[in-house]
Order: structure tokens, then C-alpha cells, then sequence
């Protein structure tokens, strides 16, 4: 995307009309790039979650609202941990000096909180620029703010210090102001994200290639059986046994690299319904007679029958075709 391009896209959303969030540096992208606005409205009506009164009178940004915007700038919040208050730090420091263990039990500042967060803001180059910031909150300092002892819910100090954290960050990542007229959040925020250019033919061609090399490395390449091919078995093949086909039903069935053994017979598992008058089975082996590739049970019997002038099973053709006794 060349230069002019790039600035008319952005004046597309005038200053006049936008609370704009760009960046400054956003000069000119190569033709892999484009740049993509995002519009967030805030509602400037105090009491509807998004801004509150600062005591200047202006309007700031609630942590609703705020992540609305960093949603729309693709931020991500790396870590939010809780830290130690500066009262504290400095009060081990003093015990490491005098060797004795800090006196917590009447300390005024023993359940003061603070939080540290830090947010990833994506850059046109593909990293990310790290914003951390810091908020601590006392006790004393909350139940002021929120109608004296008995009244403030305690419990929330370390979720609304956390908050107030994140906000820092916030600001300074996107340029935010720490309070607003009710006139200016009247306008959007328009967000500039600088993203991939999938139109671009050699780029949308490299992510499909991309696309299927990780989808094979991590489940493989399956091959598709046509109907017909050599790659597909026989009807009536068993997986991992040879199948010879001919004209002859003797050579039309399991070779005997399937390992049955000198006599088939022997450990036949046929189930005991299965085992009537009406099914032939061989006369040498005593195995029921199956179906085998192309040639039924019918034919294999009546084959068996005209050649041998007995009921025998393929596998005991086989046999005397290879010099057994008739």
C-alpha cells in the first residue's frame, strides 16, 4: 500500500468527526500490509457503565469501556499480578537492616494492595510494544472514596486496583486522556490496526501453503481410494492378507503368507448357529466353504465338485493343485 494510500484511508475519518487513535509513526506500509479501522462508540451518559465523574468534572473511561477499546486494538494483556505496596518495601528493607521481622500486626498500611499489569500493543512490524504499569490503593484512601468506614466494600480493593492498573497501561499504550467532555465522547473512537493484506495473490497463496503444511504435520496426508484402483481390497479380503487373483478359486483367496497353519480346521471359531446342513464345508478340513473375491459359494462347489469330484475348500485346492494327493 503506497503513502498516498495510506493517508487517504485515515482522513476518511476526520478528527472533526473521530476521536482518533492512530499512530503517529504510520507514514507508509509495504504492499504485504493495510491498514484497518476500527470504530467503538462509548456512551458518555454517567451511570450506564462506561464513564464516570472525575472531580475536575470531566468524564473518564471505565474498564468497560476501555476494553471495548482494546478489543478493538488488538491489545493483549500479558501479566496482572499483585505486588508489594512501597510502604512494605520500605519496611522490609528496614528489618533486613536491624535484623528483626517487620511489625505488621498495627501497621496502618497492612491491607493496602497494589497491582502491576502489562499489556502487548501489535506493531506495523509484526512485534509487539510492552506497556506496564502500576497502581497501589489504601485502605484508608478507598473507604473515603466510598462513604466511610462500614459502607466501602473492602473486598473489592484488589479488583479495583487491578482496574485502575490496567487503565495506566491503557492510556499510555493508545494515547488515551484522563478525562473527556461529554462533547468529545459524543464522537467515536476510531482504532487504526495495521493487518496482513490477504488480497494480495502471492501472500493469499503462501497462507493457503502454510495453511496445509501445519494441517499435515499435524494429522498427516490421507490418501483418497478411487473406486477401482489397485489400492483398494477385494470384496471379501481380510486386511493384511495377500490376495491372488486368477481363474482358479484355489489361487483366488489368502495366500499363505497369512500363516493358517498346517491344518485351517483346527482352530476354527465358527459359532455354533452358524454350523447347519445347509452350509457346505469342506470335506479334508471340515472348514465352512466363504465367498472368495468374485466367485460365490455356489461356484466354488460346483467347481470343486467337476475338478475333484468332492466338496473341498479353496484352500485345500490349493493344496492338491500343488501336488497334493487327488
Amino acid at each position: 500500500m503506497s503513502e498516498q494510500m495510506v493517508v487517504a484511508s485515515l482522513n476518511d475519518y476526520p478528527v472533526q468527526k473521530y476521536n482518533r487513535l492512530f499512530p503517529a509513526t504510520l507514514t507508509q506500509l509495504s504492499p504485504l500490509h493495510k491498514v484497518m479501522v476500527n470504530v467503538v462508540s462509548i456512551d458518555p451518559v454517567e451511570g450506564n457503565g462506561e464513564v464516570y465523574k472525575q472531580k475536575t468534572g470531566g468524564l473518564s473511561l471505565t474498564k468497560v469501556a476501555c476494553l471495548k477499546l482494546m478489543t478493538a486494538s488488538n491489545v493483549v494483556m500479558e501479566e496482572s499480578k499483585p505486588i508489594m505496596p512501597k510502604a512494605c518495601q520500605r519496611c522490609i528493607e528496614i528489618a533486613k537492616q536491624i535484623r528483626l521481622a517487620p511489625q505488621c500486626g498495627g501497621c496502618e498500611t497492612k491491607n493496602d494492595v497494589a497491582y502491576q499489569v502489562s499489556i502487548l500493543v501489535p506493531e506495523p512490524s509484526g512485534g509487539h510494544r510492552r506497556y506496564i504499569a502500576s497502581k497501589e490503593v489504601s485502605r484508608a484512601e478507598f473507604v473515603a472514596k466510598n462513604g466511610g468506614e462500614g459502607k466501602a466494600p473492602v473486598e473489592h480493593m484488589a479488583a479495583q486496583c487491578e482496574t485502575k492498573a490496567l487503565l495506566r497501561a491503557l492510556r499510555a499504550a493508545l494515547g488515551l486522556k484522563g478525562s473527556y467532555t461529554p462533547q468529545e465522547l459524543g464522537k467515536p473512537f476510531a482504532v487504526a490496526l495495521v493487518v496482513l493484506n490477504t488480497t494480495d495473490p502471492e501472500l493469499k497463496h503462501a497462507l493457503i501453503q502454510r495453511y496445509a503444511t501445519g494441517h499435515d504435520a499435524l494429522f498427516g496426508s490421507t490418501p483418497q481410494l478411487v473406486s477401482g484402483s489397485d489400492l483398494q481390497l477385494p470384496s471379501g479380503a481380510v486386511e493384511g492378507k495377500m490376495i491372488v487373483m486368477g481363474d482358479d478359486p484355489a489361487e483366488d483367496y489368502y495366500s499363505e503368507e497369512g500363516d493358517r497353519g498346517e491344518n485351517p480346521g483346527a482352530d476354527d471359531d465358527t459359532p455354533p448357529w452358524q454350523q447347519s446342513a445347509n452350509v457346505p464345508t469342506c470335506e479334508e478340513c471340515a472348514r465352512i466353504i466363504e465367498a472368495s473375491g468374485s466367485w460365490t459359494v455356489e461356484k466354488i462347489v460346483d467347481y470343486s465338485k467337476r475338478q475333484y469330484g468332492k466338496v473341498l475348500c479353496p484352500t485345500c485346492q490349493l493344496k492338491r493343485n500343488r501336488g497334493g494327493a487327488r
